[in-house]
């Protein structure tokens, strides 16, 4: 009767603790949203860095997954560089992936588009958002890299646009 009761408590706790991790990705994209703080990131001689993740995010685009501390919904992230225009990001918690980001920029360099697979709740939610550039990229980074200022917002059927898993 023990085992059984403590193993309730166990699956009881461990639901809370993944309920308070599962902020969505659309959640967190709207509150930036709705900040008015820009997203600030870059990806420049190899290294993907985030200036606008609290706390910061400082790793190598190489496709490998390293470890970062101080969030609350990802333990892990691996930054890949699919093209000049296109970057993918992958946040992981626990050793498994959490949520998609792939990053295209338009030709002209002003507008950032953003899909994304988030797999942190029970069923997978997807979307994307469109950001306009608002602050230039460092001399040599890579085309999305700079400051992007979030407009439009929007949420797709489940697998639609991205089936990363």
């Amino acid at each position: 009767m023990r085992k059984m009761a403590l193993g309730i408590l166990l699956v009881a706790g461990g639901a809370l603790v993944s309920s308070a991790l599962a902020m969505t990705v659309k959640e967190h994209v709207e509150s930036l949203k709705s900040s008015g703080k820009p997203l600030v990131f870059d990806i420049d001689h190899g290294m993907y860095t985030c200036s606008s993740c609290e706390p910061e995010v400082k790793v190598k685009a190489n496709g490998d997954s390293f470890k970062v501390s101080g969030h609350a919904d990802y333990d892990a992230i691996v930054v890949v560089v699919k093209s000049p225009s296109e970057v993918r990001v992958v946040e992981q918690h626990g050793g498994k992936n959490r949520a998609f980001y792939s990053y295209s920029v338009s030709p002209d360099g002003k507008t950032l588009t953003v899909r994304f697979s988030d797999y942190s709740g029970p069923k997978e939610k997807g979307g994307m958002y469109t950001a306009r550039r608002v602050g230039a990229a460092p001399a040599g980074a890579h085309a999305t890299s700079g400051s992007w200022q979030i407009e439009e917002v929007s949420e797709t059927e489940k697998g639609e646009g991205a089936s990363h898993r």
